[in-house]
């Protein structure tokens, strides 16, 4: 409701690189769908490297992050950091 786009990275950049999706965009009935990675595939916008976007905020998920020094662990393959750099 307050017009934000949630820009997602594809998981291990197999179908892209990001795709982004809005309440806007998504629709009706599939919000829940949309959660997964398959309904970001499904119906989010995919972007190029050349599109222009502007990030407010980053989310990365893991396991445990030390409040000191920021470094995280994680059950991925370390993929968020290629993704978005």
């Amino acid at each position: 409701s307050s017009g934000k786009v949630l820009m997602t990275p594809q998981p291990r950049l197999r179908t892209g690189f990001f795709s982004t999706l809005s309440q806007d965009t998504i629709p009706d009935g599939t919000l829940r769908e949309c959660c997964t990675s398959v309904g970001v595939a499904k119906h989010g916008t995919p972007l190029t490297l050349d599109d222009d976007v502007k990030v407010d905020l980053v989310v990365v998920g893991s396991t445990a992050v030390c409040p000191k020094t920021g470094a995280r662990v994680g059950k991925g393959e370390g993929f968020a950091e290629l993704e978005y750099g």
